[in-house]
């Protein structure tokens, strides 16, 4: 199962993302779960890998998606400069979607206006 977050600045005014050297644009952190992992597990190991940062976050603060599962929660300490330079190439901390996204915008405000309702 793969496994999506989005995570807030503590006043939910911002967002993560990271900028894949795969697809090239920006999208949320995340990946697929390892054997044994439940998708909560899967969600913090794939964002402090990706972000460099630890995910705050409750099994409540998700929601199903067709092929996996979001995580949504607030962005811990941390630093990017540990982050999987051999899959990301930038992380970043927006106010709005940032340019180039790597999947289409519909996927990503509806989630975000749900993350800060769940969270505030």
């Amino acid at each position: 199962m793969w496994t999506y977050v989005i995570a807030f600045t503590e006043d939910l005014s911002s967002f993560v993302m990271v900028r894949s050297r795969k697809r090239g644009g920006w999208e949320m952190p995340g990946g697929g779960g390892l054997e044994g992992e439940t998708p909560l597990q899967t969600s913090r190991r794939e964002f402090r890998e990706e972000t460099g940062y630890e995910l705050i976050t409750r099994e409540e603060w998700s929601t199903p998606l067709e092929d996996g599962i979001v995580h949504f929660g607030l962005i811990g300490s941390g630093d990017p400069s540990r982050r999987s330079m051999r899959e990301i190439e930038e992380v970043g901390i927006f106010d709005e979607l940032p340019r180039p996204l790597a999947f289409p915008r519909e996927e990503y405000a509806p989630l975000l206006e749900l993350g800060r309702r769940l969270l505030s």
